[in-house]
């Protein structure tokens, strides 16, 4: 990730042949740099980063007309304390968006639906600086052949949500706001984990995202599951990083813990999946759905209550 330099010029004294005339033409320039401001180059504006998929983006200026397509980027762009300069959000947004930030994206104006694919006309009446999307959206090539700059978010762990937090922060000209967001987001996230790791006993926990697909290694939900004080048998299950696994897999795994997102799926179907009731979960009631799972699933700022809600399942006693 490269950031952008910032250039002054400044007036030399020419050097004259004579002794004499050389020292009075060195003060006369000491003289002039004190009494004059280095001229600001128009280049000075512009900001060139690499995106999450090693893309380079490049604005003329910080980016203050924002389209952004995606919940988790919503939340860091809110989180950076720049709503006012969003313009458009797709229906994603307000429609995913955790409890935290719901409020706050209704009202915003829509840009319709980004999944399977965006209005590139829609879009551009808004008249963005930048679109921030994600992976999986069609239709951005279309911004681009309008010339329209678009910045890609796809973080695949927690180190990475703070790379993207810096991200936004270069691109809208808030980095020194981003330092002191990560460093406090980091902090909540460590005073938590602290907490849960205090506990004895890392029980193996399976997170059935719906349909038996779940998060293995390398992926911030992996992350979470370790940092609340468990092992994610999807890991041991998988190199994938987000993997379908079969109940039978599951079942030989034997988890003391199975999560399920509940918009995925519910306790009792969960529970009649063949062999589940007779897994440790099964056997001691612990097969449990997640409250909220839009905090563990988004990988932005929301992951904090993430956490909390994770380890409030696997220990339930490391908070209170």
């Amino acid at each position: 990730m490269k950031s952008c330099s910032w250039f002054a010029r400044q007036n030399r004294a020419v050097r004259r042949a004579m002794a004499v005339l050389a020292l009075l033409s060195i003060l006369a320039g000491a003289a002039a740099c004190g009494g004059t401001t280095p001229a600001t180059s128009a280049a000075s504006q512009k900001i060139q980063v690499r995106d999450d998929l090693n893309h380079v983006v490049t604005l003329a200026h910080p980016a203050h007309r924002l389209v952004v397509l995606e919940p988790s980027a919503f939340e860091i762009v809110d989180a950076l304390g720049l709503r006012r300069d969003i313009v458009g959000v797709s229906t994603a947004v307000p429609s995913y968006t955790p409890g935290a930030w719901r409020a706050a994206a209704h009202g915003l104006p829509s840009v319709g639906t980004s999944y399977p694919g965006v209005s590139a006309e829609q879009i551009a009446s808004r008249r963005p600086d930048l679109v921030i999307a994600t992976t999986g959206i069609t239709g951005l090539g279309g911004l681009k052949a309008l010339h329209i700059p678009v910045m890609v978010l796809n973080p695949q762990s927690v180190s990475a949500v703070y790379h993207d937090i810096q991200l936004v922060g270069q691109v809208t000209g808030t980095s020194r706001r981003a330092s002191t967001l990560i460093k406090h987001f980091r902090s909540q996230l460590q005073a938590l984990s602290a907490r849960a790791l205090a506990r004895p006993g890392r029980p193996l926990v399976f997170y059935d995202l719906g349909g038996l697909y779940t998060s293995g290694p390398h992926t911030f939900i992996n992350t979470l599951i370790q940092m609340a004080g468990g092992v994610n048998l999807g890991a041991r299950l998988s190199k994938q990083q987000w993997p379908a696994v079969t109940a039978e897999k599951v079942v030989a795994g034997n988890p003391a813990i199975i999560l399920i997102d509940p918009h995925a799926g519910s306790v009792a179907k969960e529970r009649a999946l063949p062999g589940f009731a007779s897994t440790r979960a099964g056997a001691h009631g612990k097969i449990l759905a997640i409250p909220h799972s839009s905090y563990l699933n988004e990988p932005s700022l929301g992951l904090v209550q993430g956490l909390r809600e994770l380890i409030q399942l696997i220990h339930p006693h490391a908070l209170s």
